[in-house]
């Protein structure tokens, strides 16, 4: 599996399963924020590659209706969730979100989690489409600020922490508008002072 991918699927596991609310990060600082949602999904993307290479099936399980037992979503719901929610992702990729959580919700032991699972998405989803609509509204002024506190925490990283920010912010999934995430990749990508 390449690093792409379980950035991606990290990126995914983090937005479904933390349990945060926006209320709980308005007192921290942004640029705090931002960089602790990144460190959190490198963080699940090793953790989630590691787990995935010591479970991997002999034969391909039997798979049941991915939303058999939750009431009152279908799977067109299910999909305008992801979309509207995770507008920071490219079409590919939440197609590839959308596939990892049927998946998900399909297989049989995940069964009575459903409901709890999708519950988690929406919530998630509604939090980083607030947190994405709120930064994109930001002034230029306030998107260097946030970018130069970012580069100063970035050079306090160890060098594999930074490598690992570096390959998160180069695949396009940090849940950051697109433009924030150019100017913190260009200032990472700058030499680090001596």
């Amino acid at each position: 599996m390449s690093n792409l991918q379980r950035v991606r699927r990290g990126v995914f596991v983090t937005l479904l399963f933390a349990v945060t609310s926006a209320p709980a990060y308005a007192a921290e600082p942004l640029t705090l924020f931002l960089l602790k949602m990144l460190r959190d999904q490198i963080a699940t993307a090793a953790i989630e590659s590691a787990v995935n290479a010591a479970s991997r099936p002999a034969a391909p399980p039997v798979i049941a209706p991915a939303l058999a037992g939750v009431h009152g979503v279908d799977e067109a719901q299910l999909r305008g969730l992801i979309d509207t929610g995770f507008v920071h992702l490219t079409p590919a990729q939440r197609a590839e979100v959308y596939a990892s959580l049927t998946n998900m919700l399909a297989d049989p032991k995940n069964a009575l989690a459903r409901p709890l699972i999708i519950e988690q998405l929406a919530q998630q989803a509604s939090a980083v489409r607030g947190a994405h609509e709120q930064l994109a509204l930001l002034s230029d002024a306030q998107k260097r600020a946030i970018v130069a506190d970012a580069r100063a925490e970035y050079e306090r990283l160890r060098p594999e922490e930074r490598d690992q920010m570096l390959q998160l912010l180069q695949s396009r999934v940090a849940p950051i508008p697109r433009e924030l995430n150019d100017l913190m990749l260009t200032a990472f990508m700058a030499p680090l002072p001596q």
